[in-house]
């Protein structure tokens, strides 16, 4: 088990925490992205858990063998929640319909809100009462909002943001079952992995999600690849994608669809022409998080719409997917 109770606030310039083989997977525990420090209706988060203190991450991790420039699989064998609640919150100057620093307006700040949400007796739905006590209820859904490596060119991020590095995608599909692909800046890559989620809905437009700490079971591969990855890339059983983040949020939306275009194209054989026509036609566009210095998307397209030759980095996801401890 990979734990520290020294975590992380940023991307780069930190001496590995633990190291893991290729193809061999490792558990790792993740803190919320609160640090734990809210567990009531009455605390108050930007007292207990003020920026940039927040979104606490998990590394770096190093991977033996890899070098700056291989490309770097992570897929997410399991995400074993480690409390019987998640913490949510609305605050003031945040989220995607306040008024903020990158998009203020004149309206009147909203007042800081904490939700608890507990989990339901099977543990597949989470609860919470509202202000007048009506009863709350969503479908328990695992994911990592935030993993990345260092970025490139010795540059230090705050862990709060995404790029093409990876980051705080707050992206839904990133939960058990799914691989993402993203290059290596640094000799050893140095994985950073946190801000579990027990739900959200896409864009994240509180700012929270239902935020949660885990126990979860990883497993990376290294390999060497002629195809530049720009951004970071997905795959499950079912889809292929790639995640674009920038401002405005049309830009993130080009950007995903671009460089799926383009990886659709070198995997089926097809001229850039009709792998547009291919991803216009059967693609789909899953909005992120918008409430960060970036809006992130993923812009997914089905595999059963590819030929069945088709391969994707030598069939890599699916010999990770029966990976087990």
């Amino acid at each position: 088990m990979i734990k520290t109770d020294k975590f992380a606030f940023q991307y780069g310039g930190h001496v590995p925490i633990a190291s893991v083989g290729s193809g061999e997977p490792f558990e790792i525990y993740t803190e919320d992205a609160f640090c734990g420090q809210i567990t009531s209706k009455d605390d108050k988060p930007r007292e207990l858990a003020p920026f940039p203190k927040i979104n606490p991450l998990t590394g770096p991790i190093a991977i033996d063998g890899v070098r700056t420039g291989d490309v770097i699989a992570v897929h997410i064998i399991a995400m074993d929640s480690m409390r019987d609640w998640g913490v949510a919150t609305i605050s003031p100057n945040f989220g995607l319909l306040s008024s903020s620093p990158l998009s203020p307006n004149l309206q009147p700040d909203q007042d800081e809100h904490v939700w608890i949400w507990e989990f339901s007796s099977d543990r597949q739905s989470l609860v919470t009462k509202s202000s007048n006590g009506v009863l709350l209820r969503v479908p328990y859904q695992p994911f990592h909002g935030t993993i990345g490596v260092a970025p490139a060119y010795g540059e230090i991020r705050l862990g709060l943001v995404a790029g093409e590095f990876g980051g705080n995608l707050d992206i839904t599909d990133i939960g058990p079952g799914s691989t993402i692909y993203l290059r290596s800046n640094v000799d050893g890559g140095h994985l950073y992995v946190g801000d579990g989620h027990y739900s959200q809905g896409d864009g994240e437009i509180t700012g929270t999600a239902i935020e949660g700490s885990f126990n979860s079971t990883l497993v990376v591969e290294k390999f060497s690849s002629q195809d530049e990855i720009l951004w970071p890339r997905f795959e499950n059983n079912t889809h292929i994608g790639v995640i674009g983040c920038a401002r405005p949020l049309d830009d993130a939306v080009r950007i995903a669809s671009t460089e799926l275009v383009h990886w659709v194209a070198s995997i089926a054989t097809l001229e850039l022409p009709d792998a547009h026509q291919l991803v216009s036609q059967a693609c789909k566009i899953r909005i992120g998080g918008m409430v960060g210095t970036t809006f992130n998307v993923l812009c997914v397209i089905p595999k059963n719409v590819l030929s069945a030759e088709v391969c994707t980095f030598d069939n890599i996801h699916r010999t990770l997917a029966t990976k087990s401890l």
